[in-house]
C-alpha cells in the first residue's frame, strides 16, 4: 500500500505536457493532499487496524464452523445414547463402544449401531491399530457380545457379508487346498468356530495342512449371494483348520451366479402333475450354482418342471433333480432340431447344488490357473 502511495506521489509531481492536467493526475494530487495531513504512523496504524479487522473475521468464521461441527457432533452423540438406550444396552457395552469410536475417530457415533457394515469396518480399523494379538481375550468375547446385541449376529439374508467374523457356525463352505497348484484337499467343510481372532473349518480328510499355506473358499449364502475368497492356514489339530479373518469378499449375487460353459449329456424326464410323461436326452451347456442351460430336442412352456439325469465329472451320477424352466430362447447353434432352455432348481437339492457349486469351483480355478500361465 505504501509503494502505492508513492506512486501516486510521483505522478502527481509530475509536470504535465499540457496546461490541462489528466484525470489520473487530477486525482493522484487530491490523493496526496489529503494524506500530507496525516503522518506515516498514522497511516501504519490505520493499516493495522485494517488488519487486525479482517483477522477478527478469519477467526469468528473459524470458531463457527468449529462451532457447527461440535453441534452435529453433540447431536450425533445424543441418537448415539438414544439408540444405545433403545436396545437397552449396559453401560460397560456403551463404554466400551464408546473407546472404539473415538479411537477410529469415527465422525457418525449412531452409525456404528445402526450399520452392521459400519461396525465390521470400525472393529476393522480398531483391530489394526490396537494390533488384535495384544487384545485380551474377554475385550475381545465383549466385542463378539456386541455383535449380538446390536443385532449383527447373526446377520439378516439381506445385508451382505463384509466380513468372516459375520459366518455363523453351521454353514457349510467349499475349499481348495492350496489355492493354486494340484489340490491336495478340496471338498465341502462345515464352519466349526468363529470367534475374533480366527475361524475355523472341520470335514477334510487327508495329510496336515501346514500352517500358513493359502486357501480358496466358496461360501454360498442362502438366500443372499455367493462369496469367494482366500484364508491362511494358523494351524491344524485334529482336521479342525484354524484360519484367519478377512474382509476382502468378492461376492456374486444369487440372480448372477458365477456361470460356466460345459457340454455334458442329459437325460430329461417330464413331470405333468403327479405323474411322468415324455423322457428325451438333451445336453447342459452352461452351469452355475443356480441351474443350467441346456439344449433340448423339444421345445417346453415356461414353469414346467423336469428330472434330470447325467454324470458330474468327479462327483458321480445325479439322480432326479428336480427342476423349472424359467426361460425358453432361441435355437441353439441355428439348430432347428434343439432350443435352448434355462431351469432353475426346484425344492429341497441342497446336498446336489452343494456338489455344483464345488465342481463350478473346481472349473473356475482351473481357468484362472490355465491364464496365469
Amino acid at each position: 500500500m505504501l509503494l502505492n502511495l508513492q506512486k501516486l506521489f510521483l505522478l502527481a509531481q509530475l509536470k504535465p505536457a499540457s496546461d490541462s492536467l489528466s484525470a489520473y493526475q487530477q486525482f493522484a494530487r487530491s490523493i496526496i493532499n489529503r494524506m500530507s495531513n496525516f503522518s506515516i504512523w498514522t497511516i501504519i496504524i490505520f493499516i493495522s487496524l485494517i488488519i487486525i479487522f479482517v483477522l477478527l473475521i478469519v477467526i469468528y468464521e473459524i470458531y463457527r464452523s468449529n462451532k457447527t461441527k461440535q453441534d452435529l457432533r453433540d447431536l450425533a452423540w445424543r441418537k448415539f445414547e438414544a439408540r444405545a438406550d433403545f436396545l437397552k444396552l449396559s453401560q460397560k457395552s456403551i463404554d466400551l463402544l464408546k473407546r472404539i469410536i473415538e479411537e477410529c475417530g469415527l465422525q457418525d457415533p449412531s452409525t456404528i449401531i445402526k450399520s452392521a457394515h459400519v461396525f465390521e469396518k470400525t472393529i476393522g480399523i480398531y483391530y489394526e491399530i490396537k494390533k488384535i494379538k495384544s487384545i485380551s481375550d474377554s475385550r475381545l468375547a465383549s466385542i463378539r457380545d456386541l455383535r449380538r446385541m446390536l443385532g449383527f449376529l447373526p446377520l439378516s439374508k439381506d445385508i451382505p457379508i463384509v466380513s468372516t467374523r459375520q459366518f455363523e457356525v453351521g454353514d457349510k463352505c467349499a475349499v481348495q487346498i492350496p489355492e493354486s497348484g494340484p489340490a491336495t484337499h478340496k471338498g465341502m467343510c462345515l464352519i466349526s468356530d468363529v470367534d475374533e481372532r480366527y475361524w475355523s473349518i472341520t470335514g477334510l480328510s487327508g495329510s496336515p495342512v501346514p500352517a500358513k499355506t493359502w486357501i480358496l473358499v466358496n461360501y454360498v449364502r442362502s438366500g443372499d449371494a455367493e462369496y469367494i475368497f482366500r484364508a491362511q492356514v494358523v494351524s491344524e489339530a485334529k482336521g479342525n483348520i484354524l484360519l484367519t479373518h478377512t474382509s476382502k469378499l468378492n461376492r456374486a449375487q444369487q440372480r448372477n451366479w458365477v456361470r460356466i460353459d460345459v457340454s455334458m449329456p442329459v437325460e430329461v424326464t417330464q413331470v405333468i402333475g403327479n405323474g411322468i410323461g415324455d423322457i428325451f436326452s438333451g445336453k447342459i451347456i452352461d452351469m452355475s450354482g443356480g441351474g443350467f442351460g441346456m439344449a433340448l430336442p423339444v421345445k417346453l412352456q415356461k414353469n414346467a418342471r423336469l428330472l434330470l439325469h447325467f454324470e458330474l465329472p468327479g462327483h458321480g451320477t445325479i439322480s432326479d433333480l428336480p427342476v423349472k424352466v424359467v426361460r425358453v430362447a432361441g435355437k441353439y447353434n441355428n439348430d432347428p432340431l434343439r432350443t435352448v432352455h434355462s431351469v432353475a432348481f426346484d425344492g429341497d437339492v441342497h446336498l446336489i447344488q452343494e456338489q455344483i457349486i464345488q465342481y463350478v469351483f473346481e472349473k473356475q480355478r482351473q481357468s484362472a490357473q490355465a491364464l496365469m500361465k
